[in-house]
């Protein structure tokens, strides 16, 4: 999908199927144009089958899309060229939800429901190249999407400019700066228990950055640089960053980074309803818990240490260490607010309010490590390990709910993963994969561990066949729990085998 188009020439076949992915196919053909144009279009589909739910039954969660698109690069001249690509698409999703229906019986019913997303998009970049040490970018692009969940209708249209011009100034110092525009519409029809007030709404956000990467000796660099925004609802943010390389040779190097990131409002902090639910209050009137945006939510922000290591002994072994600690503030919450009577939509009811709200702190801490080993010419391992442990308070004197700090529980504290790749006689592939994930406290979902192996024949360059088994050693087993008003499904094992051609 990344490739240019000249290294996409020629056709591409590719058809699949199995227990779980029914069918999966592409179809793609590259061509080239009178002079130095390039050209990619391509097709594509698949069919999901449904996953097991918590009764060991059938999900609705089945999914299938249609995909079609294109790719087109120009070299004009010989210091500018033009990439034009475009792609559309529809999907259609089932999935088991748990809402709020109504002020009148049954009020809340579990039941499945089929989303369905239409959208397309279009990109253009210009490139131009004004000496060795010095060029720029500009990019236009546009995508709209029209979007049914969860009984909402929406469409969204997103219009993108972007600006670049990278500068090598002197022999130490690497300079890259931009612009950057983009304008978001929204209109959202609201369903039976989802809703955004107001229900459309024009977001705004200009942007900058500059980076300097700094050459200090012949073996340590220091990157210095800000992003700068500013949106519809915080008005201007900053996110500075630096970051140190030292490599004394071609087989090692230190790094280290420090940097300020954030996550600005989006329409559902700020703007949104959900009623979850309804039961009895008093002098015989209905209660109804709905959860409300804050028009005055601020942006969660964090400040990050990075500390790494890589080291590579030999041609055949290599090790990478990582350690991180990550410091938030201004979380999103929910807490209690007062009571208020409605009568629209009828019967008069008691609405029982929680805002949003950004009263949590918190920290995160780790460490990674990845290996590769190459035992053989024809065989290679790579092993991988990763920790993480998380902690969240909730603001001093604040109302937010104790449960938004289990949130923590959310994310596996242990991962591992080891992965084989090797290259038999007869122009045999076999390649398995072992991954455990640990549990998630926080949604009831225990640790697993699961089992890959792919088998892949090469008779010839142009044809490859292969079969694949995933998560081979249970039948069924959680890796989600409930997300919002979506029900959790079980993976189930499978098998698929896959055709490849190239002409």
């Amino acid at each position: 999908m990344t490739k240019s188009a000249k290294a996409t020439q020629r056709a591409l076949v590719t058809s699949g199927a199995g227990s779980e992915t029914t069918v999966r196919g592409l179809a793609q053909y590259g061509g080239k144009v009178r002079g130095n144009g390039y050209y990619r279009f391509f097709g594509q589909y698949f069919n999901d089958r449904s996953m097991v739910n918590s009764a060991g039954n059938r999900a609705a969660d089945e999914w299938h899309s249609p995909n079609v698109g294109f790719r087109s690069d120009w070299d004009l001249t010989p210091r500018d060229s033009l990439t034009v690509e475009g792609d559309a698409y529809q999907s259609h999703e089932g999935q088991t939800v748990n809402s709020f229906l109504s002020l009148t019986p049954p009020f809340v019913a579990t039941f499945n429901q089929l989303t369905r997303a239409t959208g397309g998009s279009v990109l253009g970049r210009w490139n131009h190249k004004f000496s060795d040490r010095s060029d720029t970018s500009v990019q236009a692009y546009y995508d709209g999407i029209s979007r049914d969940a969860f009984g909402l209708h929406e469409d969204r249209n997103t219009l993108d400019f972007q600006f670049q011009h990278h500068l090598a100034l002197g022999a130490r110092q690497d300079i890259v700066w931009g612009l950057g525009y983009r304008l978001d519409s929204f209109y959202i029809r609201p369903s039976y228990a989802v809703s955004m007030n107001p229900p459309s709404r024009t977001d705004q956000l200009f942007s900058s950055f500059i980076q300097d990467e700094i050459r200090l000796s012949d073996s340590f660099w220091v990157s210095l640089g800000s992003k700068f925004e500013h949106n519809n609802y915080t008005g201007f943010e900053y996110e500075p960053s630096v970051r140190m390389l030292w490599s004394r040779n071609d087989r090692e190097a230190l790094w280290g980074a420090v940097s300020r990131a954030i996550r600005q409002p989006t329409l559902e902090d700020v703007d949104v309803r959900v009623n979850s639910r309804v039961f009895p209050g008093p002098g015989g009137l209905l209660a109804l818990a709905s959860t409300f945006g804050d028009p005055h939510f601020k942006s969660e922000d964090l400040l990050a240490y990075e500390l790494g290591y890589r080291i590579q002994p030999s041609l055949r072994f290599s090790v990478d260490l990582s350690s991180f600690c990550n410091d938030y503030h201004h979380l999103r919450t929910v807490g209690l607010a007062d009571p208020f009577l409605e009568s629209s939509p009828p019967p008069l009811h008691l609405v029982v309010p929680t805002i949003f709200s950004n009263a949590m702190h918190g920290d995160t801490y780790g460490a990674e490590i990845s290996s590769t080993f190459s035992a053989f010419n024809w065989w290679s391992v790579s092993p991988g390990y990763s920790w993480l442990k998380m902690n969240l308070h909730a603001e001093p004197g604040s109302l937010a709910s104790a449960g938004y700090q289990l949130a923590a529980g959310d994310s596996p504290q242990n991962q591992f993963q080891l992965r084989s790749y090797g290259n038999l006689p007869h122009h045999l592939e076999f390649d398995p994969a072992v991954y455990y994930v640990d549990r998630l406290p926080n949604q009831g979902v225990a640790s697993h561990t699961r089992l890959d192996l792919r088998l892949g024949w090469r008779p010839r360059e142009s044809v490859e066949f292969s079969v694949v088994g995933q998560n081979l050693l249970q039948p069924l087993h959680f890796e989600f729990g409930s997300h919002g008003l979506t029900q959790p499904a079980q993976i189930r094992r499978s098998v698929y085998g896959e055709i490849t051609w190239r002409f």
